[in-house]
């Protein structure tokens, strides 16, 4: 009986380390969600402690040091490597004033990241997408260490597939009427299920731009709205590593011909 409680301890140790071996390096942890067409806001009344970054007073043009988020004696955090464009026919919510851009040839600089770092931990976040398209690269990171990295080319996807995507196509607003018509527009949420984050990247991969406005964030959220296009993905290959390293103790157990039932729980 020693021996064979041996080789199931062995056993057992072999399939854990498959188990941990195999395992993705990130499971995703967030849903995405997007708004009906012409939305360029996110729900406030569903947000938690949220704010929201219009860039109206931010300065046109590109910086390397960015600014401070500041609003009144509380500073929410700082942005790095911006670019503030005035609006026109690829963004700017309500069609006026200024929105975010990281665009290499429109900066001159060079620039293909901009970042956003977070005083407190957030659990969401929101932007509207203007000019959209599925270079843009939006990475979220918790001291330091990438949370999830998230391309909006499934919002692209999952856009062209709804019976009414041509709402989304083209700029909403008055002023900038259906210009830019190739493109969606779309406010989209970013809620971190699994945890929070404090830092947000924004790249684009290609010689677009990553357009954007509104950006909120909130400490939490009372339940996912908008249209799912992502949801929230467990890790479960460590749930498949509990299931095997539970059967090879039920086969230790039978092979020990014990008189009991084994009972595999999975919570």
């Amino acid at each position: 009986m020693k021996s064979l409680l041996i080789k199931s301890a062995i056993a057992s140790g072999v399939v854990l380390s498959l188990a941990t071996v195999t395992r993705p390096v990130m499971a995703a942890s967030f849903t995405v969600s997007i708004e009906n067409p012409g939305v360029q806001n996110a729900q406030l009344s569903n947000l938690v402690n949220a704010h929201i970054q219009n860039f109206d007073a931010q300065t046109q043009g590109y910086s390397a040091t960015g600014f401070q988020w500041n609003e009144g004696t509380t500073n929410i955090g700082s942005y790095q490597k911006t670019l503030i464009v005035n609006a026109d026919q690829y963004g700017g919510a309500v069609g006026t004033g200024k929105y975010f851009d990281v665009d290499t040839s429109r900066s001159s600089n060079g620039q293909t990241v901009s970042t956003l770092n977070l005083t407190t931990p957030q659990s969401y976040f929101g932007l509207w997408w203007s000019a959209g398209d599925s270079n843009n690269v939006l990475t979220f990171l918790s001291q330091g260490k990438v949370v999830q990295s998230i391309t909006t080319a499934d919002v692209v996807n999952y856009i062209g597939k709804l019976p009414n995507k041509a709402s989304y196509y083209g700029n909403p607003n008055s002023t900038f009427q259906n210009q830019d018509s190739g493109e969606p527009f779309a406010f989209i949420n970013f809620y971190e299920v699994g945890g929070t984050f404090d830092q947000v990247q924004f790249s684009n991969v290609g010689g677009t731009g990553f357009e954007s406005d509104n950006h909120t964030i909130a400490t939490s959220y009372k339940s996912i709205t908008g249209s799912v296009v992502t949801a929230a993905v467990p890790e479960s290959s460590s749930v498949l590593g509990v299931l095997v390293i539970g059967l090879v103790g039920a086969t230790s157990v039978l092979t020990r011909r014990v008189n009991k039932k084994s009972v595999l729980q999975l919570s």
